[in-house]
């Protein structure tokens, strides 16, 4: 017996190309209806009124900040989905250098409440702490002037925490603001 072809979105989208405008609304209401994701997605692709971040903004803090620390844990690839999925539907980047920084925030909250964490716990909030200045860099000094306060002070409250954290982050800024001709407000280097 001949296995059969594993269908792909090229198969699909040649079905939906002979749809009519009445069975495609259709099909987006049944996606809508679906789940909470495709709500949120769809109303990001396609605003009503002003484009929120706030429902990406909530899965990340639930994602790296649990409400119920030891109930489950940390998800570090929702909130990084929850990114994706924001510029996938907004193609907005400030935008998504705001979820980047809030997913820093967050994780960085979460262990100054409840304590040292594990490596690679820090290595993930330091990547995309890097990923951050990356973005930054091809963004207007306005843009950059409005993120670089936020960063100092995710670093500073970084200070005492453990595994080469708080050095991380403030190498990363530190080598951002030389390359970019900016200065450190608020915290010695």
């Amino acid at each position: 017996m001949a296995e059969k072809k594993k269908e792909t979105w090229t198969d699909v989208k040649k079905i939906i190309a002979e749809k009519d405008k009445k069975e495609l609304i259709k099909l987006i209401g049944d996606l809508y209806r679906l789940n909470k994701e495709n709500k949120i997605f769809l109303h990001a692709c396609y605003p009503t009124g002003v484009v929120s971040s706030e429902p990406y903004r909530k899965i990340i803090s639930d994602a790296l900040y649990p409400p119920v620390p030891g109930n489950r844990g940390i998800n570090f690839s929702a909130g990084k989905k929850a990114i994706s999925d924001y510029f996938k539907a907004t193609n907005d980047k400030v935008g998504k250098i705001e979820l980047m920084v809030h997913y820093v925030e967050t994780g960085t909250k979460f262990t100054d409440e409840y304590g040292d964490m594990y490596e690679n716990f820090y290595v993930g909030l330091e990547n995309m702490f890097e990923k951050v200045t990356e973005e930054l860099e091809s963004q207007s000094d306005e843009i950059v002037d409005y993120f670089l306060p936020q960063l100092e002070r995710i670093a500073d409250m970084a200070a005492d925490m453990g595994w080469g954290y708080y050095d991380t982050l403030m190498d990363t800024l530190y080598d951002f603001c030389e390359r970019n001709g900016k200065q450190l407000s608020s915290i010695e280097y």
